[in-house]
């Protein structure tokens, strides 16, 4: 290889000695695909520039590698070891980010299958001494970060591959190391894999008891989740930022692409994924006094759409007065006389499915996944439009003011495809340690210990028990002898034990991305779960009076109401605290893997419902002011549940507190095989609100001065009700979860044509109806549902898949359509052309057949056509 010169000034040495790899991991499906140079609406570039072997930052990083791996393979000390090139199926890009004319440079060697980039050259050293040294490839002796699961520092200093300050080769100018993001998770090649949808589970159960830390949690927060969850859910926050990087969402095109037959099939929507939210701030005119008023007065908390604030503090209560009024006077007047105030505005960017464009777009002109489709019309308008008119090169698609339909069918045919397909992937995220302890049963060991009755408590009675138990036991222990051992006849206690469980702290759900301590909709509604109560679980609550008053007011009458369902017909929540992997028996007698959740349970009832007063959670015996009455229960009881819409809810299983619980608890499966996912006993305190005390999530740190996020707001004229006995959890497969839960998703203003038409009475909108009130839970969740069934360990291996599914899909529904347009035509043209019919009848008498009666002993219907016959 001969060397080239480059600006920055790093050229091979001379005569240098290559080092080659022989084996690799790598995997050229791991490159990214957006190599080429796209330039946004807002100048701004993203792509990955390959970079060839001979350029100065590839030769940097050959030479420094070969020389570090010369001095650990104890190479002959002189010569300049180089790598001839990098693994096989590895690349080295360049990230291009930011402005166009200037923009960030970060170095990225890709291609390894057990990691998703190389971010420094002290990064691929140890994994590229792996490579050359372990002909079997086996992980477990690579000793890099993302094999070896230890921070990067630690491995520098155990290497000797301390940072310092690198010089060119050649003796050119100096140039800075460039930096990388935080790598993700590593990512792999799988094959398909659908997951076995047997009966869910769901159980009832006391929550584990985390063991204390002494030096408090060693394990952290995942910075995301923490992000997400206190920008959505903190209290004090104007600006909530519902939706997370690489969620799918709507996008409101502005203006929408016109349909064939005007707005009914028109494109106003186009999927896509969220690649960062950032706050604008903007100078607008200051209104004047009498409308800054009224706006005060008459703003409504539109919860979805808080994309706007002042930052002016023009909406913050008025101050006490102090001593330094006079000086707040004076900035007040001197904040009159400023013409403007500073608006803060939540954006995203979304890049857009199918096509390669990114969309920057306010935060509320975009939807959850869930929350549209598109419809009948917009669908058939697609099928309509001529196979030659559209334009299948997607890559070269960007919707404007200008696009006609035609041209825009196939690219959002593809992304309404990449979309359907994305939704169907799920994933469990950030594992980490949970330790929990278990407190022995209580019939373990007998107390040798002499037991007192209840009128028998005195101080003097219990010290003449207790001398007359220390005589008995010397005298025992006299009679053993001194060969024998005391401890054999010493009281022995069972001691708690503790179990470390891998927890996830999150989870990619189809479209959504969920995060323990966050509020989830259930798939069963509230009365599938102990509709009359059941141990530990309330029953439904029954309609408020108010509820009842406006039902008599609409039919009328004085009645009873009975078919007002209350909380019964509503959907069912859960305050999600925990999610981790089980193994669970199959039927052919092997053991699988399930993911479950853990956490609270929650229903919705009435603002002015009153049931709660003098009501004892979670003791099976109904108040009076739930709907039917609840059955006691001795021990652990089954309560069936029921199917509805084609959702099988399975059963929830309600365990006695009397014993340690199992987290799979089968009675065909020996107490020796179930050894995961032990619960234990736990005095803590689930309350309306806030967050339980002895949470399992209290073992992550999180940041200082940091509190429990509170429960998201109820939809309005509701609140949240707990359902489970103070202590207790549920648990349940994960495929009872219907996804999240948005809170004032139905006032939001891209929905209100849909609301309204789903409040007219009249009985077509009855199905959109419960697809839109199941996203905030005033109808079950099975009526709008994630249903994810195929595992991928990242979310970018999702999005290729999905991609990659959709065009092969789409491409080979245009090939048939092809073959079906040309069989049509070759059909028509084998047609033989018809023959015109003659202008008159010939009056000719000869030129017509004769039908002759033939005079012979035959029937009469027997007859000769002559002229027709040869005989």
């Amino acid at each position: 290889m001969s060397g080239r010169g480059v600006s920055t000034g790093y050229i091979l040495p001379a005569n240098p000695t290559y080092i080659d790899f022989s084996i690799s991991d790598g995997d050229p499906s791991q490159w990214p695909t957006n190599t080429t140079r796209v330039v946004d609406s807002e100048g701004h570039v993203n792509y990955m520039r390959p970079v060839p072997l001979d350029e100065s930052l590839c030769i940097k990083w050959r030479c420094e590698v070969g020389a570090s791996l010369a001095v650990r393979l104890n190479k002959p000390v002189g010569p300049n070891y180089v790598l001839r090139g990098w693994p096989e199926g590895y690349q080295m890009f360049d990230h291009n980010k930011g402005l166009a004319s200037a923009p960030r440079h970060d170095a990225y060697l890709i291609g390894s299958s057990h990691a998703k980039r190389f971010r420094s050259v002290p990064e691929f050293i140890p994994h590229a001494l792996w490579l050359l040294t372990d002909p079997t490839l086996n992980r477990a002796n690579c000793a890099c970060k993302y094999c070896n699961r230890k921070p990067q520092r630690e491995i520098t200093a155990s290497m000797g591959l301390l940072p310092r300050r690198s010089t060119p080769l050649s003796g050119g100018p100096t140039s800075r190391g460039q930096r990388a993001p935080g790598a993700s998770a590593s990512t792999s090649a799988s094959v398909r894999q659908v997951r076995d949808r047997g009966k869910p589970y769901a159980a009832i159960r006391r929550t584990p008891r985390p063991v204390k830390q002494p030096t408090g949690p060693k394990q952290s927060m995942s910075r995301e989740r923490n992000a997400d969850l206190r920008t959505a859910y903190a209290e004090g926050i104007d600006l909530r930022r519902w939706f997370r990087d690489g969620e799918l969402l709507w996008c409101a095109l502005n203006p929408p692409i016109p349909g064939l037959s005007g707005d009914k099939d028109a494109i106003t929507f186009w999927p896509g994924l969220v690649e960062e939210a950032k706050i604008k701030s903007e100078a607008v005119a200051k209104p004047n006094l009498r409308d800054e008023t009224s706006e005060k007065n008459t703003g409504v908390d539109v919860v979805m759409t808080d994309a706007t604030r002042p930052i002016d503090g023009s909406r913050d209560a008025p101050a006490a007065e102090s001593s330094n009024s006079s000086s707040k006077s004076t900035d007040n007047d001197e904040d009159k006389r400023v013409p403007w105030t500073v608006v803060q505005t939540l954006w995203y960017k979304i890049k857009l499915l199918g096509i390669p464009y990114s969309y920057n777009i306010r935060a509320d002109q975009v939807l959850p996944y869930q929350a549209h489709a598109p419809s009948d019309e917009l669908i058939q308008a697609i099928h309509r439009v001529p196979l030659e008119q559209m334009n299948t090169n997607t890559d070269t698609f960007k919707p404007s003011e200008t696009t006609q339909f035609a041209e825009a069918a196939a690219p959002f045919a593809l992304a309404v495809q990449i979309a359907a397909n994305l939704a169907g992937y799920w994933t469990p995220t950030d594992d980490w340690e949970y330790k929990f302890s278990i407190p022995p049963p209580p019939d373990v060991a007998t107390s040798p210990f002499p037991a007192f009755k209840s009128d028998n408590t005195s101080l003097h009675a219990v010290m003449n028990a207790s001398m007359a138990y220390n005589a008995s036991l010397s005298e025992s222990i006299s009679a053993a002898g001194p060969s024998s051992s005391s401890t054999s006849i010493l009281p022995t206690f069972p001691r708690a034990q503790t179990v470390t469980q891998i927890r996830y702290q999150g989870l990619w759900w189809g479209a959504e991305r969920i995060w323990t301590d966050e509020f989830v909709r259930l798939k069963l509604s509230r009365g599938q779960v102990a509709p009359e109560g059941a141990e530990n679980i309330l029953p439904p609550a029954g309609p408020s009076r108010r509820a009842i008053e406006y039902a008599r007011a609409l039919d009328g009458s004085s009645g009873d109401c009975e078919e007002i369902l209350g909380a019964a017909g509503r959907g069912l929540f859960m305050l999600l605290e925990g999610l981790y992997v089980v193994d669970v028996p199959k039927v052919n007698g092997s053991t699988g893997k399930e993911c479950r959740a853990t956490g609270t349970l929650y229903e919705l009832v009435d603002e002015d419902w009153e049931g709660d007063a003098g009501e004892r959670s979670g003791n099976g015996k109904d108040s009076g002011k739930g709907k039917g009455k609840a059955t006691e229960q001795s021990g652990g009881t089954e309560a069936p549940a029921t199917s509805t819409n084609g959702v099988t809810t399975g059963s929830i299983s309600i365990e006695a507190p009397s014993r340690p619980q199992l987290a799979n608890p089968n009675p065909a499966v020996p107490v020796e095989r179930t050894t995961s996912d032990i619960v234990s006993h736990s005095d803590s305190i689930t309350a309306l609100g806030q967050r339980t005390a002895s949470s399992s999530n209290e073992l992550l740190s999180r940041p200082i001065l940091s509190s429990p996020f509170p429960l998201p707001p109820p939809p309005e004229g509701f609140r949240f009700r707990p359902i489970l006995t103070p202590g207790y959890e549920a648990v349940i497969s994960l495929n009872l979860i219907a996804g999240r839960y948005y809170p004032r998703l139905l006032q939001h203003p891209l929905l209100q044509s849909c609301v309204e038409k789903a409040l007219d009475t009249g009985s077509e909108s009855v199905v959109e109806a419960s697809q839109l009130w199941a996203l905030e839970g005033l109808a079950p969740g099975f009526n709008n549902t994630m249903d994810p069934v195929r595992w991928r360990p990242t979310r970018v291996g999702m999005i290729r898949e999905a991609d990659k599914e959709a065009r092969q899909g789409l491409e080979e529904h245009w090939r048939a359509r092809a073959r079906e347009k040309e069989e049509s035509e070759a059909m028509e043209a084998s047609y033989l052309p018809l023959q015109q019919l003659p202008n008159h009848v010939p009056n000719d008498a000869g030129a017509i057949p004769a039908i002759e009666v033939l005079e012979t002993n035959v029937s009469s219907m027997e007859v000769d056509l002559q002229g027709t016959r040869g005989d």
